[in-house]
């Protein structure tokens, strides 16, 4: 099985946009603590913090910044995993080491898995429809098309250069339909 990404564009009412950039901010928090950590490890005790340590961290966090807890945990977990990634390719020397980043440049976050276990849900045929978020409460207006629709597998919203904010849903294909 291959994967394929369909780009919708979403169209939020400003009540909802104020809820999605609430909801980047926190992600965005999450991503500088994750990068301030393995730092402050590194710099005191010169040792490295794996994924699993800062991802077995976030339950704590979720008791400690319940402001915070609202949000889903495999969200959080995702953008625990982005850090854990861009370490990785610092380390295989492809790209520089992770900084901080402002809310102005960090573009999003990703509901990894299914929509019955994250909280996210796609009512579409592949031509527009709606995107509900049920860890922030909002149902979204989205529009676009897919070739071929099928069961989303994972969503990654994000807002780009244009202020648009879309959503990229990846869906297993078959091989055969990619005409491999």
């Amino acid at each position: 099985m291959a994967t394929r990404r369909h780009t919708f564009r979403l169209y939020p009412s400003k009540a909802q946009e104020k809820r999605l950039f609430e909801a980047r901010r926190i992600h965005c928090y999450l991503y500088n603590a994750c990068v301030a950590h393995r730092r402050y490890e590194w710099r005191a005790n010169k040792r490295s913090v794996s994924y699993f340590e800062q991802q077995n961290c976030l339950p704590e966090f979720k008791k400690f910044w319940v402001e915070f807890a609202y949000l889903n945990s495999l969200s959080w977990q995702s953008t625990v995993k982005r850090v854990d990634l861009a370490y990785n390719a610092f380390f295989q020397g492809i790209r520089k080491l992770p900084k901080f980043k402002s809310i102005q440049k960090y573009s999003g976050w990703t509901y990894p898995s299914l929509p019955e276990k994250s909280g996210w849900k796609v009512d579409s045929n592949g031509k527009h429809g709606r995107l509900t978020l049920r860890d922030l409460g909002i149902t979204l207006k989205m529009r676009g098309q897919a070739k071929n629709w099928g069961q989303p597998s994972t969503l990654t919203l994000a807002k780009d250069i244009s202020v648009k904010i879309t959503i990229s849903v990846t869906k297993p294909t078959p091989t055969d339909i990619m005409g491999v």
